[in-house]
């Protein structure tokens, strides 16, 4: 049976939805404050929280704000007397999953409560382990960091909010992979297309045409009227990346899109009734554009209701063994090849390796690694770049050099050892470990050594 958590201050309202629920067959509990739900849930975490903590100034989104921080699979519904663009903004950005306004209409509520609930049964599928016990995978998002688990947390929980949604991240961290999650978990978009486009791959005139589509003879070589892929996408999700590289004139005419939902054609004088959801990404800092007039304020605000940051993967390097297992069974499966996985040493490489083109470029050197290898476990040697730049490090010497655990100790056991004449002994009190202990170590360091390509 599934349990809700029903929140409010106001005794005969939390009364009341309590009693609709309970009648739906829930296994409701109640609480009267933020701290007594805080309480609740401490000993033991519902199904869904109802809450009803809204004032005008929007008081509830400290409880939100605890249920995303200890809770990230928890979604909340607010219900409220209190009803403003800005506090509908403010609560979904901190975390609420949906928005209702009293006086309550019963069947709407209920199907809400019931989407809320298949939705977070999904979504506990989605995030299920691969691997190792904390990996997760969603479509092809997979890794361990909490960093990337928050992106698809966020992601999955307004995967039906049509407000705009800007996705931040560089080149490579998979905006689009973020963008499609969206779409695919959308209720009343996912059977619909997902139409992308890269902004910065067309000049503004060819994008506007293969956006807004284009009637015949609207210009040299419009030998036929042709539909633009915001039609094609009616109904579903427009994908735009690079947003940050478009023109301020084309903004303006975007901004009506979003404004009027409708678009015209280009060379037409009518108009069409387009349902679109538009997600747009970038790689540039757009309040910066703005500052300099190269990005208009008021489409930046329309896109950007929701934000969400992807961290480069040199920020989530914790993310590469699971990713680098994950790559190489695609590759296999896709291109026939039997990489059963990377040598010890290679892993060393790829983690010390800044990845500046992100996942990308690690799916890339993967592939190419298992195509042009002759091993049947990738060794450094595979990975080139990767290769050299650990050899770099390793020549620098610096004190921020990024290196294998292993290495870091065996390095320090040769300068103590140095330092202190080869005196085992003396070594030993310095670092404050046992003589046997320093042996064993100085034995497997020799070891590990001696073992490297």
């Amino acid at each position: 049976m599934k349990r809700i958590l029903v929140v409010d201050n106001d005794e005969p309202a939390r009364a009341a939805l309590a009693a609709l629920l309970r009648d739906e067959g829930y296994e409701i509990d109640e609480a009267a404050s933020e701290i007594e739900a805080m309480q609740r849930m401490e000993q033991s975490v519902p199904d869904l929280v109802v809450t009803d903590l809204c004032a005008p100034d929007c008081l509830c989104v400290g409880l939100l704000n605890w249920i995303r921080e200890h809770f990230t699979h928890l979604d909340a519904i607010v219900v409220t007397a209190f009803g403003s663009i800005d506090c509908v903004v403010k609560t979904i950005k901190m975390g609420a999953l949906n928005y209702v306004m009293k006086p309550v209409n019963n069947g709407k509520f209920l199907e809400i409560v019931r989407d809320a609930l298949h939705r977070r049964e999904h979504d506990l599928k989605s995030l299920r382990r691969v691997n190792e016990p904390y990996c997760y995978l969603v479509d092809e998002v997979v890794g361990v960091s909490r960093s990337m688990e928050q992106v698809l947390q966020t992601a999955l929980r307004v995967s039906d909010v049509d407000s705009g949604i800007l996705i931040h991240g560089e080149s490579g961290t998979g905006k689009e992979l973020i963008a499609r999650i969206l779409h695919n978990r959308s209720s009343s978009r996912h059977n619909k297309e997902f139409v992308a486009i890269n902004c910065a791959a067309l000049p503004n005139e060819i994008l506007e045409s293969e956006l807004f589509g284009y009637v015949r003879g609207a210009f040299t070589g419009a030998t036929q009227t042709r539909k633009g892929l915001i039609e094609m996408a009616d109904g579903g999700t427009l994908f735009m990346d690079e947003i940050g590289d478009t023109t301020p004139q084309f903004q303006s005419k975007l901004l009506r899109v979003i404004q009027e939902k409708e678009i015209r054609r280009v060379g037409d004088t009518a108009s069409r009734s387009v349902d679109v959801r538009i997600v747009a990404a970038t790689n540039r800092d757009i309040k910066k554009m703005i500052g300099e007039g190269t990005f208009r304020e008021d489409l930046y605000y329309r896109l950007s209701v929701i934000d969400i940051v992807i961290p480069p993967l040199r920020e989530r390097k914790e993310d590469i063994l699971p990713l680098v297992d994950y790559f190489l069974q695609e590759i296999n499966e896709r291109l026939g090849t039997e990489v059963r996985g990377v040598s010890s040493q290679a892993m060393a490489v790829l983690m010390a390796y800044p990845w500046p083109g992100n996942v990308r470029e690690l799916r890339n050197s993967l592939e190419r690694a298992a195509l042009l290898s002759g091993h049947e476990t990738l060794q450094p040697e595979d990975f080139p770049l990767a290769c050299e730049h650990y050899l770099k490090l390793a020549e620098q010497h610096q004190d921020d050099e990024i290196l294998p655990l292993k290495e870091v100790e065996r390095r320090h056991l040769l300068k103590a050892m140095q330092r202190y004449n080869y005196n085992q002994k003396l070594v030993a009190k310095k670092l404050g470990i046992g003589y046997t202990t320093l042996w064993r170590k100085l034995k497997q360091s020799e070891k590990d050594f001696n073992s490297l390509p």
